[in-house]
């Protein structure tokens, strides 16, 4: 009985260890990102998050890509188990759902659009430097203003 008892308790404490390495080596979190602003429910935010300035810049090739829901004039999205690291998101309204950013004849978006810290650019589209966020805890939520 003592022994068995002795097994049970390394066994309990090696599962401990193994399972705190494990999630201390866990070096990725959940990025939520809440869309506001938006004027109506039609279309859909198209969303790109990007991890690098060359995939940020590149408007074609992003980290990951995605299309999501509008409901009650907001929209939710959640990247999960993205490894700690730097991270912009560029979004924008696609009311007519023709997956372009329209324009007007000077090149001016006519849909509403945003970057994470809200960054606005004066002649196209904020930096690299002025989107980016640092994402380096389990969760990270986020606000992007769409106007």
């Amino acid at each position: 009985m003592n022994l068995i008892f002795r097994l049970f308790l390394i066994l309990l404490t090696s599962g401990f260890i193994i399972s705190e390495s494990f999630s201390q080596n866990d070096n990725s979190g959940k990025l939520v990102v809440n869309f506001v602003g938006l004027q109506s429910n039609k279309g859909k935010v198209k969303v790109a998050l990007c991890n690098s300035s060359t995939n940020y810049d590149d408007h074609k090739s992003p980290y990951i890509g995605r299309d999501i829901k509008i409901e009650n004039n907001k929209a939710v999205i959640e990247f999960d188990q993205l490894p700690y690291g730097e991270y912009a998101i560029k979004a924008f309204h696609d009311e007519d759902e023709n997956d372009d950013l329209n324009t007007n004849f000077l090149g001016i978006p006519t849909e509403d659009y945003g970057f994470s810290n809200n960054a606005r650019g004066m002649f196209g589209p904020p930096s690299w430097e002025e989107a980016k966020l640092k994402l380096n805890s389990a969760k990270k939520v986020i606000e992007v203003i769409l106007k």
